[in-house]
């Protein structure tokens, strides 16, 4: 059994990353003008001509994707799905997000911060350069998807708490400029607490998460309250 699907038995929700059809290169992610077609595709979904926003809102979702593929195969078998780009294979979702990234290589826990940081410092070099995006706010919503997807993971195993250690560690041991991860504690369940705004509620389409870092101290607990019922 590959860790794919080891994984996928696991932790709910994996399984529609892995399905394919898995019919470009990964390393187009390192394209610059592959990625700017992504920053036009997103900005026609969001009615937004911001390419800046537009940039941020494909690496919001593409991190998380990236994040959890990873995540979910080295904390559910000890084995990482190399996250290094050449000779990966992705697809594209209909909106142009990242859909999934699938590879034959396999690679132990302890090389995996090393390999995503250069996967992500390609990604994020290619996308900043398409899209004006700051790295650094690019890397912060790094931080923030490995953080969520750890939780995510860690709640599929039984302890979100297992979860936010794990991604404490992971991003502890990348060379890259992030900011640590942050967690609360909210009626009984632990969330992320964000250091990164997607900014979509800068396209007028939709208000802010609920665990946005620009929300009110006050209004962000409200939220998070309300999510911790579910």
């Amino acid at each position: 059994m590959t860790v794919y699907a080891e994984a996928a038995k696991r932790v709910p929700g994996l399984e529609e990353y892995l399905q394919g059809p898995f019919d470009l290169p990964a390393s187009s992610m390192l394209d610059t003008d592959w990625m700017r077609a992504r920053v036009v595709e997103t900005g026609k979904r969001w009615n937004c001509a911001d390419a800046r926003v537009n940039g941020t809102l494909w690496w919001y979702s593409a991190s998380s994707t990236l994040a959890f593929v990873a995540v979910a195969t080295v904390m559910v078998t000890g084995e990482a799905a190399d996250p290094t780009l050449e000779d990966a294979r992705c697809f594209l979702r209909s909106n142009g997000y990242l859909g999934g990234v699938v590879t034959d290589r396999t690679i132990a826990a302890e090389l995996l911060p090393e390999r995503l940081t250069s996967a992500f410092t390609g990604i994020i070099g290619a996308l900043s350069v398409a899209s004006g995006a700051r790295s650094r706010a690019l890397w912060a919503i790094a931080t923030d998807s490995i953080a969520n997807r750890s939780l995510d993971v860690g709640a599929a195993l039984g302890d979100r708490l297992l979860g936010s250690a794990f991604a404490e560690q992971l991003v502890e041991q990348m060379a890259a400029p992030m900011p640590a991860p942050r967690f609360v504690d909210v009626a009984g369940r632990r969330f992320t607490r964000r250091c990164s705004c997607c900014l979509l509620f800068v396209t007028e389409e939709a208000d802010m998460c609920t665990s946005c870092p620009r929300r009110t101290p006050s209004d962000r607990l409200r939220g998070l309250e309300a999510a911790a019922r579910y």
